[in-house]
């Protein structure tokens, strides 16, 4: 039997999970958590095949607390299932390891074969577009590839003939605009664009 952590503060979900399961072809129990602290106490005393989680939960950001969860347990797959649909939410899920995103407005029947594939080692994304847009300026966007190239900011201010707190300037702008919180990430995010 497959455990399953559900994470999300709508109880019907729960209800509606659990229904679904009954056509599972392998036997899956959920313990559903309603936030982050209760989520918190479940992964303490049981170990889960898989945890589900909606990032929309009222207080906390649910990407952090992927990151946070991937963090903890490598070897647990997070399903994200999530009201939000928009490219940059689905590439930031990616970027930070989940191993599957589900937009609520789709049917149970999809979340559960979602669930099954990430169960039998798959990924399970919608369809990602050829190429993805960052929301970032044209200069912005020179920094980001300059940047994942290892360059640094006084480099970066040299070859663009800006001056380093420019550069600086941009940086946090560029993270703060793709929600990432490194370099790394933004180099992960940058590869999936190309």
């Amino acid at each position: 039997m497959a455990s399953l952590l559900l994470i999300d503060d709508h109880p019907l979900v729960e209800v509606a999970l659990e229904a679904a399961c009954v056509n599972s072809p392998i036997p899956l129990k959920v313990h559903a958590a309603a936030d982050e602290t209760q989520a918190r106490q479940f992964l303490q005393q049981h170990t889960y095949d898989l945890i589900v989680l909606d990032i929309g939960l009222p207080n906390s950001d649910g990407l952090e607390l992927l990151r946070r969860l991937r963090a903890r347990d490598e070897c647990c797959p997070v399903l994200i299932y999530s009201a939000q649909q928009n490219r940059h939410t689905l590439l930031s899920a990616v970027s930070l390891g989940a191993a599957g995103y589900v937009v609520k407005s789709q049917s149970m029947a999809q979340l559960l074969s979602a669930i099954l594939a990430v169960l039998g080692g798959q990924q399970a994304f919608p369809p990602l577009p050829d190429r993805i847009e960052l929301p970032l300026t044209d200069k912005e966007q020179q920094i980001v590839a300059l940047l994942v190239r290892g360059l640094s900011n006084l480099q970066i201010g040299e070859q663009l003939h800006i001056s380093n707190k420019t550069v600086s300037t941009h940086k946090k702008n560029i993270l703060e605009k793709t929600g990432v919180q490194s370099v790394v990430e933004l180099a992960e995010l940058w590869k999936a664009q190309q």
